[in-house]
Formats: C-alpha cells, structure tokens, sequence
C-alpha cells in the first residue's frame, strides 16, 4: 500500500477505536469489550494488510501492560501479601482446574485444555478496577479483598503465561517444559531481587544526569531490548516486563516521571492490541456450543462461589460476601492474552470474555442492591422504656 493509504487505514483503526469505545460507554460496555468488537467491525473495512501497521504497539502492548502493573508493587509489597493467600487460592482452585477438565473431557486436546483454564481464571484487573472506582466502592470492606486478589491472580498469571509460552513454542506439552517454565520464574524473580540495590543507584543518577523529557526514551528502549532479549531464550517477555517495573521505586520521582510520559502510550497500545485480537483472528461461531454454554455457566457460578467462599476466609460478613463474588465476574485482558497464545482457543474465549464482561458489569452495579435483599440489614432495636416508678 502507498503511504497515504496508510494514513488513511491507521487514522481509521483508532477513529473506530474511540467512536466504538465512546459511543458504547453510554450502555456501560466496558472500554475492553468495545475494542474487541471494534476488532470484528475493522474486518469489514480494512483490508488484512492492515494488521502490519501497528504491529509495533501491538507487540509492546503487553510488555507495557505488564510494565505497569510491575510499577504498583516492590518486593516488600508482594512479601506483605499473606492475608490474601488462602483466598487467592480458592480462586485458583475453583476457576482454574474445573474449566481445565470440562475443556479436557471435550476435547483430549492437554495445550487447549490448560488454556481454557488460564482463559476462565482470572478476573478482568482493568474492568475491575474502574467500575470500583467509578461507582465510588473503593472505600467498601470488600475493595480491600478484591485488589488483594487481582493482584494474586496477576503474580499466578505471569507464572501460567511463563510456563504456557515455554510449552507453546516448545513444541508442546512435557514435565520438563512445566518445570523449566516455574524454573524460569523462580530465577527470573531471585535476579531481579539481587538487582534492586545496584537498579536505585541506577535510576538516581538518571534523574541527577539525564534530562527529564529523556527518561522516557531510555526506558521505553531498555523495556523493549529486555524483553526481545528474554524472548529469545525462551523467557516470558510479560514477566521480563513485569519484573522490570517491580525495580522502579516507588514514590521517587523517576516513578513518576515514567508514570506520567509512558501511561498514555500503555492505554493507545492495549487497545491496539484488544482490536487487533479479533481483527486477526479467525474467529467463527463454529464452535461446539455445549462446550461455550458449559465453560460459561460454571465458570459464572464457580467465581461466585469461590469469591464468597474467599471473602467469608477474609472475615466479611455474609452480605459483604455476596457483593463481592456479585462484583467479580467479569473476564478480560489476562483471559485474552491466553487465547493469543493458541489459535483454536481464540473464537471460544472471545465470546466467554464478551459474555462474562458484560454479565460481569452489570452484575457489580446492581450488587449493592441485590445482596441487600438476600441478607437485609437488621434493624437495631432501641432499649427497653423503664418501667413506670
């Protein structure tokens, strides 16, 4: 194509990214769900060449992604996580190995069925986080619990994606490749603890020496470099990333500095990445429904069980409970980089993550409401009147 032909195609993927995203809002769709179906609409208006325009950002999606998330946690932070540990691995337990073996007893397919199990796994971290913030439920008792476990779903998610890459381009399934996967993480974690001291002295003398506008070019270069460099020997290019930011200090001022000049690009290249899932993938409605419905059906009750279960191990109450497991349904970006990695997987999780997004959004508005129906506020009653004297 010539170069104002592709102008024309790349100033139209992200007009339809932020008409479908803006236009969709006003229904309370999640911006997430509004790029994937972006991503189908593209298919009819731009030609199939069109996914080599952006494939910069959409291969640094996911380490920006990542990135960021690795900037909300230091060390100490992930050691301090021992309160949410029982019920992250509820949640594990109960949405992780079900969806495993109903996929395994359909199919016999192991790669796919381990698959499936990441894809129905995790909750969504960035629709999640938004709608608590939002409608104004981060002060809530069970905001608390909710972050605690997205966050540990985050930490057992960069490990299952580590260990399914190493399978997925290895050639397939063994013991050695699990093994030299966790391995992996393990060593990859045990250097860059080794590393926080010598990386301090590092980012401080880069904000002593290097021109604040800079920073961002340096960064941006070393992220990619290391994670093209991981890559190569078979490392998760996610946890590279991931492990990168855990390096940043917190609340220095080089912090904030990548904050504030890297998060507008992380938001334009995540979106890239959610449209370019379904505009290259070959997805169809081909798909054995009794397989969708059951994965769905489940994986719906299985996370509202598993988060009650969790937050009754977390001493809420009964109805703090269920507005908690109500508010946590919702499937998406974790889900999605899963099926990137095995195409057979990809039209089955598009349509779990559509479905559980939108279950899921709805689900948290009305969860207030609902779990104070099933377990109504006890009225308090005054003290008895004194008898008369």
């Amino acid at each position: 194509m010539h170069s104002h032909q592709n102008l024309v195609i790349a100033g139209g993927i992200f007009s339809l990214l932020f008409l479908s995203a803006f236009l969709l809002s006003r229904l309370k769709v999640p911006y997430i769900v509004s790029f994937l179906i972006s991503g189908f609409l593209g298919k009819l208006l731009f030609p199939h060449e069109a996914k080599e325009l952006l494939s910069i950002l959409e291969l640094s999606a996911i380490i920006l992604l990542f990135f960021f998330i690795g900037l909300e946690y230091s060390f100490e932070r992930l050691m301090g996580m021992r309160r949410v540990i029982k019920p992250g691995l509820i949640d594990f337990v109960f949405n992780f190995f079900p969806a495993f073996l109903i996929a395994f007893l359909f199919t016999q397919n192991l790669l796919f069925s381990l698959i499936m199990g990441a894809v129905m796994y995790p909750s969504s971290t960035a629709i999640t986080a938004k709608l608590l913030m939002d409608y104004r439920r981060l002060v809530n008792p069970e905001a608390e619990l909710l972050i605690g476990v997205l966050i540990f779903e985050d930490l057992i998610s960069i490990i299952l994606l580590s260990a399914l890459t190493g399978i997925r381009f290895g050639g397939g399934f063994d013991t050695v490749s699990l093994l030299r996967g966790i391995l992996a993480v393990v060593l990859v974690f045990t250097l860059f603890y080794l590393l926080i001291k010598p990386s301090q002295r590092v980012f401080e003398y880069m904000y002593r020496k290097v021109d604040e506008s800079l920073i961002p070019f340096a960064v941006l270069g070393f992220l990619l470099m290391s994670a093209g460099f991981g890559l190569s020997l078979g490392l998760s290019d996610a946890l590279i990333a991931f492990m990168l930011g855990v390096l940043v200090p917190e609340e220095s001022k080089i912090y904030r500095t990548i904050e504030r000049s890297l998060s507008d690009l992380k938001d334009i290249a995540v979106g890239v990445f959610f449209f370019m899932f379904t505009f290259k993938s070959q997805i169809s409605l081909d798909i054995n429904l009794w397989l969708l419905l059951l994965l769905l059906i489940s994986g719906i009750l299985l996370k509202l069980f598993s988060t009650y279960m969790a937050s009754l191990v977390y001493d809420l109450s009964k109805r703090t409970a269920l507005r908690a497991s109500l508010s946590f349904l919702q499937r998406g970006e974790f889900s999605v980089i899963f099926a990137s990695l095995y195409e057979p997987t990809q039209s089955l999780a598009f349509f779990l993550v559509l479905t559980t997004a939108l279950i899921g959004s709805f689900s948290f508005v009305y969860a207030p409401r609902l779990s104070e129906r099933v377990f109504p506020k006890k009225e308090k009653k005054g003290p008895l009147p004194a008898p008369p004297a």
